[in-house]
C-alpha cells in the first residue's frame, strides 16, 4: 500500500512530466466523471499537492482533481502514445503532446473547485503533509504544546494523522 512518501514522489514525477503543459484530454475510466472530461481540455497542471496518502492536482482553469491511490492505485507517466504493457485499469489519463499522467486501479477520484479542497472530508482531518514545505519545527512544537497532543504517548500522536499527515 502507498505511503505518504510513494505519493509525494509519485506526485513530483507527474508535476515533471506535465505541469504547465497544455492538456489536450483528460479521459476518467469511472463513469460518473466522465461529464468533466471537456472542462480540462486546455487547461494546465499548475501544482501538485499531497495530503497524507491523497494528491490534489491543480488546474490553472479554477479545478482541481482529487486522488486517493487506495491499496492498489498506481501513476506512470510516459511519453505520449507510449502506453504501457498492464492489466490495471485506466482510472484517470492526463494527456499532454508530449508526455502522458496515468492513474491505474486507484477507485478515488473527485472533481473538486479549487475553493473546495480544504473542505474536503479526508483533507480537511489532517495535520499538514509531513512532506510539505510548510512543516516547520514551531509548527511541531506548537501542536505538541496543545491541548489535543499534550501529555500523549508518542505511538498515539505519530499515527494520528491530525498531529501530521503521511
Amino acid at each position: 500500500m502507498p505511503e505518504g512518501p510513494e505519493i509525494r514522489r509519485a506526485a513530483d514525477k507527474v508535476e515533471r512530466a506535465i505541469s504547465n503543459q497544455t492538456i489536450l484530454k483528460i479521459e476518467f475510466g469511472l463513469p460518473h466523471l466522465k461529464a468533466w472530461e471537456p472542462k480540462f481540455s486546455g487547461s494546465k497542471v499548475i501544482k501538485i499537492e499531497t495530503y497524507g496518502k491523497a494528491m490534489v492536482t491543480c488546474f490553472d482553469n479554477g479545478f482541481a482533481i482529487y486522488s486517493h491511490n487506495q491499496l492498489y492505485g498506481r501513476w506512470i507517466c510516459c511519453p505520449a502514445n507510449q502506453v504501457p504493457a498492464t492489466t490495471r485499469q485506466l482510472r484517470l489519463g492526463i494527456y499532454t503532446k508530449d508526455q502522458w499522467a496515468l492513474l491505474y486501479s486507484a477507485s478515488e477520484i473527485e472533481v473538486l473547485r479549487a475553493d473546495e479542497i480544504s473542505e474536503h472530508p479526508f483533507i480537511k482531518k489532517l495535520g499538514l503533509d509531513v512532506l510539505s514545505a510548510e512543516i516547520t519545527t514551531s509548527y511541531i512544537v506548537d501542536k505538541l504544546k496543545s491541548a489535543s497532543y499534550r501529555n500523549r504517548q508518542i505511538g498515539g500522536f505519530l499515527t494520528d494523522q491530525s498531529f501530521v499527515a503521511g
